[in-house]
């Protein structure tokens, strides 16, 4: 078999595992969803959205963005047990630290959170999901392309979870129940694949200087990818302090049909990422047809994904939650503008500015887009509610897709501007700006 061959063919298994976990993370509560929402009610429905926002927030603090660059780092140093070995003991003991600090500021918070969510039960299980969503390796069996064990458990995780909600949630006040059910099933997963990550590089201890290294290695990282998190999560928080419970239920029903269109394309980009990191850093012509190709042909399913949203909305809504939900399809309709938004953000910022090194450029885009997301939230869901919320949304992914357009076109390696060489031979790809670029 070709070198060639070998690497299409491991791209391929990873692109696959990976298919199957995020399949699982939307699939399986796509079959708990109708049943919940029927159940707990949109008002039950959006308390435990409000306490899963807490843990999410959580969860995006003890990643640190650890899912990118320790990624990387372990695909640079897959051949150096010493390397590995040092790199699984920091970046456990940073989520140690991290997990820490987060439960404290939380359990401070608590008394504004009693008006939305004030299930003591509730609270602890989702600080609990948050802590074990965050704490999991996939980051390194993702570095060294060997995602299916790590893919296994994840999704046998998912499986217990969703049977567990069917087998013990019977009625509004067992919302505490989802959230542990969620807990469990990752908790125990992710502990093994922490297992056999320690077992296979050695153990270490998590000293003081290997905990500090990774932090350092991954700050430009955290700003980004928890920025991500910590922004995505805060609309249900706005929501809950602004508007209601039933605001809540209403706009996390809507996004939950976004995120399952958004996360279809989301495989792709964590299987590239390693892969473009090795190629653009010998040179980053190397990339540059990937990344374009993956505009078009990711961008282009995107917005079918969106145009179905909108056009069966009311179906959608009307089937899968039932009619007490028929006040989220105007939300579902805007939220879907985001999908080939947010898609093409992901692109670029994943497959191309991330592997060049574009950390910080990539977290001002995120930082900024954030503010300007809760402040437009904030003034939009005061008076219009769900509604409101989506719209500040929206208008946030659209000034991030043009941020990384325009910065990335100042370094003269805007992937967009080289769209018109796709269909080009590799050697007309040369009168490209980044040929007179040193790219690092």
């Amino acid at each position: 078999m070709q070198p060639s061959e070998s690497v299409s063919r491991r791209l391929l298994l990873n692109a696959l595992s990976l298919y199957l976990v995020q399949g699982c993370t939307y699939l399986l509560p796509l079959i708990t969803f109708p049943y919940l929402a029927r159940v707990l009610g949109p008002k039950g429905w959006g308390t435990v959205l409000f306490s899963q926002a807490i843990g999410a927030a959580i969860a995006a603090v003890v990643e640190y963005g650890f899912e990118f660059s320790a990624t990387r780092e372990v695909a640079r140093f897959s051949h150096q047990k010493q390397r590995l070995q040092e790199l699984v003991a920091g970046v456990l003991g940073a989520k140690a630290v991290l997990a820490t600090l987060g439960l404290i500021v939380v359990i401070l918070a608590r008394p504004y959170t009693f008006r939305v969510a004030a299930s003591p039960a509730l609270f602890w299980a989702s600080l609990f999901w948050g802590v074990a969503q965050g704490i999991n390796m996939l980051w390194y069996f993702q570095g060294l392309q060997r995602m299916a064990w790590a893919g296994g458990l994840d999704i046998a995780g998912k499986v217990v979870a969703t049977v567990c909600i069917f087998a013990f949630v019977r009625q509004p006040e067992d919302g505490w129940k989802v959230m542990m059910a969620q807990a469990l099933g990752c908790g125990v997963s992710h502990a093994i694949t922490v297992g056999i990550a320690s077992y296979e590089v050695g153990f270490c201890w998590p000293r003081p200087r290997l905990v500090m290294e990774a932090l350092r290695l991954s700050w430009s990282m955290f700003l980004f990818r928890a920025s991500m998190g910590l922004f995505s999560s805060a609309n249900g928080l706005v929501l809950g302090f602004l508007a209601s419970p039933i605001a809540v239920g209403w706009y996390g029903a809507a996004d939950k049909f976004r995120q399952i269109a958004l996360q279809a394309q989301w495989p792709i980009n964590q299987t590239l990422f390693p892969h473009q990191a090795h190629k653009v850093k010998q040179n980053a012509l190397n990339g540059i047809r990937t990344v374009t190709r993956s505009l078009v042909i990711l961008g282009g399913l995107s917005a079918v994904f969106a145009v179905v949203l909108i056009l069966f909305a009311p179906l959608l809504v009307n089937v899968v939650l039932g009619p007490a939900f028929l006040p989220a399809v105007p939300v579902l309709r805007v939220l879907a503008f985001m999908v080939p938004l947010q898609t093409l953000c992901t692109v670029i910022s994943a497959q191309w500015m991330l592997p060049l090194g574009f950390e910080s450029d990539c977290s001002f885009v995120v930082v900024t887009a954030g503010i300007l997301n809760l402040t437009l939230g904030g003034l939009l869901s005061w008076k219009l509610g769900a509604l409101g919320m989506a719209t500040a949304a929206c208008f946030a992914q659209l000034y991030s897709l043009l941020a990384l357009h325009v910065l990335s076109r100042r370094k003269g390696l805007s992937p967009i501007a080289g769209l018109k060489y796709w269909f080009s031979p590799a050697s007309r790809i040369s009168a490209y700006d980044l040929e007179r670029r040193d790219v690092e």
